[in-house]
């Protein structure tokens, strides 16, 4: 796949694949012009085409920064060997939370894979959940290659990482 655009189909095989190998992320909001990123897990949701992602959580900052921001980013990646051995995926959207659609809740527990633990934490749990507007794919694993695959409405956009120069 390296310098290659791949169709959007295959990209976003990979990226599910990739986020179900998966379950913690960063997730980045912002509030009153300041920046925060919360560790988080989360599943993704699997009806139709949609990749949209679910993170449950007992509460916290990040709720307030969504409600007055929804503009989110979630990362997610293998552990950073070095800035040219690492895969991941940045996902950059709008988010929601349980506290804005009560009917998230059960909406995002159809994913999960234990619902009834799910269920019985209801009264201490909230869910957010991201609907993506661009998914960043990246694999430099093994050739160092950082050509990022990036997913934009149904469409690929390849970016290509410019060597760095020493002088």
């Amino acid at each position: 796949m390296k310098n290659k655009k791949i169709s959007p189909e295959e990209l976003k095989v990979l990226i599910k694949e990739f986020l179900r190998e998966h379950k913690d992320g960063s997730l980045a909001t912002c509030m009153n012009n300041i920046p925060r990123s919360s560790p988080v897990q989360y599943v993704v949701g699997h009806k139709g085409d949609n990749m949209n992602i679910y993170i449950f959580s007992a509460g916290g900052e990040k709720f307030r920064a969504i409600s007055e921001n929804p503009n989110v980013c979630l990362l997610v990646n293998t552990d950073y060997i070095n800035y040219r051995q690492i895969k991941g995926v940045q996902i950059f959207g709008t988010a929601t939370t349980s506290l804005m659609d009560p009917l998230l809740f059960d909406e995002a527990k159809e994913f999960h894979p234990d619902p009834y633990v799910v269920e019985k934490e209801r009264q201490n749990l909230k869910v957010i959940k991201i609907v993506p507007e661009e998914i960043v794919y990246l694999d430099s694993i093994g050739d160092g290659d950082r050509t990022k695959q990036i997913l934009r409405c149904n469409n690929v956009i390849v970016k290509e990482d410019r060597e760095l120069v020493y002088r």
